[in-house]
């Protein structure tokens, strides 16, 4: 699969829906899947003392929904969570309270075409990651460095060994006759 997040559009719709019913306070939750296919949403409550700007997942929800996606060979991917009043773009505190580096994070802007966007949160910065929502996983793309591109430059490689050897060969001096032959 390629680099991008998989959504399926009920999904989308579901953390969509999750936060126009929740706001104005943020809604959040965890995605749950394999790689980067997202297979569950898993709506969590906001324990954050002031849910109206900000999220923090219930951690009973947390554990709960971690050991249901292990229990179904499914494992965490990321999270999401939603800005009532914003763009899809993380925050300063959303990039300063990230404490999984690995995760995908879904930010639904409930004020944005298109509403959703996908970021990895690590160390400080914001990587916007490609958010695939289709029914159809993504193709994988020679740009992504997709199999055919790996091919391609390993025949390139074999290729410039080989002609690097013949012209080698062909450059060497005759060799010298040996005396008594």
């Amino acid at each position: 699969m390629s680099g991008a997040l998989w959504l399926r559009p009920a999904l989308a719709a579901q953390i969509l829906d999750h936060a126009r019913v929740d706001a104005p306070r943020e809604a959040c939750g965890l995605l749950i899947g394999r790689g980067r296919a997202v297979e569950s949403v898993a709506p969590a409550r906001n324990a954050a003392e002031d849910a109206t700007r900000f999220f923090r997942l219930d951690e009973r929800d947390l554990v709960r929904t971690m050991f249901d996606a292990e229990r179904r060979g499914l494992a965490l991917i990321g999270f999401y969570h939603s800005h009532p009043d914003g763009a899809p773009m993380p925050s300063p505190t959303d990039i300063a309270q990230s404490y999984y580096p690995d995760a995908i994070h879904v930010i639904a802007g409930l004020r944005a075409d298109p509403p959703l966007a996908a970021w990895r949160l690590r160390y400080g910065e914001a990587e916007r990651i490609t958010l695939h929502v289709a029914d159809q996983p993504p193709v994988e793309t020679d740009a992504e460095g997709g199999r055919s591109v790996r091919l391609i430059v390993l025949i390139a490689a074999l290729l410039a060994l080989a002609l690097t050897i013949a012209a080698s060969l062909a450059l060497l001096p005759p060799a010298p006759k040996i005396p008594g032959q």
